[in-house]
């Protein structure tokens, strides 16, 4: 029996990903300092990020609004095993809901002591108040802002 040879590679493939017009709103709005959603006029669910669709209403959405940039503490998760681009560890990496906002939003978390990473800090217990601080200069991209604690 022949062992099968493997031969280690790698692709490189530069691409453009047409994102569509509500997630092209919610990037642009990042780019200002700005963070949109999408409103199901039927049953006023705001989602974020935006999505053309409501899968509650089973119903389009097409209406962009702005939510607010202080929310609170849905879901917590503190990262200890390091990856490829991930930043230093450990971090946390917490779902929002934000002002006026029905779905919650992740990011990471910054301006708490992670210390070992063993413990959660009462700055991350749920519900507590968070607020989005954008980088001074923006690129449209998720990683242009990430919470900190307390209201802005």
């Amino acid at each position: 029996m022949t062992e099968t040879v493997r031969i280690p590679g790698e692709w490189h493939i530069g691409y453009q990903y047409t994102i569509g017009t509500f997630a092209s709103a919610f990037f642009d709005g990042l780019r200002k300092g700005e963070i949109w959603g999408s409103l199901c006029e039927q049953n006023g669910e705001v989602a974020v990020p935006p999505k053309s669709f409501n899968e509650q209403a089973f119903v389009p959405t097409d209406k962009l609004v702005q939510v607010g940039l202080n929310g609170t503490i849905q879901a917590v998760t503190i990262v200890t095993a390091p990856f490829a681009g991930s930043p230093d560890v450990p971090y946390a990496v917490i779902y929002v809901k934000l002002d006026g906002a029905t779905s919650s939003i992740a990011n990471y978390m910054h301006g708490v002591d992670l210390g070992d990473g063993t413990t959660l800090p009462d700055a991350l217990s749920i519900e507590s108040p968070v607020h989005a601080v954008f980088s001074p200069e923006p690129e449209g991209r998720v990683t242009d802002f990430w919470f900190e604690p307390g209201v802005a």
